[in-house]
């Protein structure tokens, strides 16, 4: 496993990290972000050409879940759910590799984070090259992945970083699958992580870039698409709600992807899974809803 080095910060302030998604993993947005990751990610890879994974905000790798928390309403409703049947679909892959990767019978007991399950799902000739800016969660996923020799992790701000990772990983002749999964703590983040997503998306001519966000309101969110149309950059929003908007709860309403050069097949099978998602971590029974639009 190889070690980068930290390039300076030109997106966002420094200063010391303030956000620990241990307290969130495993929860809807989770959910609906590693669904659509595992059907990219198992596409681009399907010819058995070289991958090159890139992620701008790495995580601990995998997370120990308590007795109760906000995988609850994630992936405590996939867990054990006996109405999923055995198939070849994303939410049945998806859960299978949760089950494979994780821990737990009755519940979920430790939740594999997306270098996990993207280390699964690549081959032996990919590459992951990992950004994590807060040392604690960058030792923590290096020890989760430290004998793998694909992997390379740098302690560095992935997103000032994501157009060189993407322009070089591009360099090197293998497929490029970059997400952008930053944690939306400060109002800033809504300008910053769109410029650095139309950075990467024009350092590329054939990178996949994949950009999580959560929603509140849909404010932020449609204001950020807007950003990234008003730069020329094409892209897909799917977007699920398991709360309603109106209900303004503190947490999660839902989750959006953005997808830029999506591989064939990732949109249908996204469409596919967002009824199952929605149907299952619905906090109200029968009330969700998917946005998917596509610029």
């Amino acid at each position: 496993m190889r070690r980068v080095p930290s390039p300076p910060s030109r997106y966002r302030a420094e200063g010391p990290a303030d956000y620990s998604h241990r307290f969130h993993a495993g929860n809807v947005g989770d959910v609906w972000k590693h669904c659509v990751l595992i059907e990219v990610l198992r596409r681009a890879a399907a010819d058995g050409a070289p991958v090159v994974y890139v992620e701008s905000h790495a995580g601990e790798g995998v997370y120990a879940l308590g007795p109760t928390g906000e995988w609850s309403e994630g992936i405590g409703r996939l867990w054990s759910d006996d109405d999923t049947p055995d198939g070849d679909d994303a939410v049945t892959r998806y859960r299978a590799l949760c089950r494979r990767l994780g821990a737990g019978e009755a519940r979920p007991e430790r939740y594999p984070g997306s270098p996990m399950l993207a280390a699964s799902v690549l081959g032996a000739n990919a590459w992951l090259r990992l950004s994590e800016q807060d040392p604690e969660a960058a030792e923590r996923v290096r020890a989760a992945l430290e004998s793998d020799p694909r992997v390379a992790i740098a302690c560095d701000d992935g997103l000032a970083a994501l157009p060189a990772a993407v322009r070089e990983a591009e360099a090197s002749g293998g497929r490029v699958v970059a997400l952008v999964d930053p944690p939306f703590t400060q109002k800033p983040d809504w300008i910053a992580v769109p410029d650095a997503l139309i950075a990467a998306a024009q350092a590329s001519t054939s990178a996949t870039l994949l950009l999580w966000y959560p929603v509140k309101s849909l404010t932020r969110p449609n204001a950020m698409i807007a950003r990234l149309k008003a730069a020329g950059i094409a892209g897909t929003v799917a977007e699920l709600i398991t709360t309603p908007l109106e209900h303004q709860r503190q947490r999660l309403n839902g989750s959006g992807m953005i997808l830029v050069r999506p591989p064939e097949g990732a949109l249908e099978a996204i469409a596919a899974a967002a009824p199952v998602l929605g149907a299952r971590c619905a906090t109200r029974p029968g009330v969700w809803s998917l946005r998917m639009v596509s610029w």
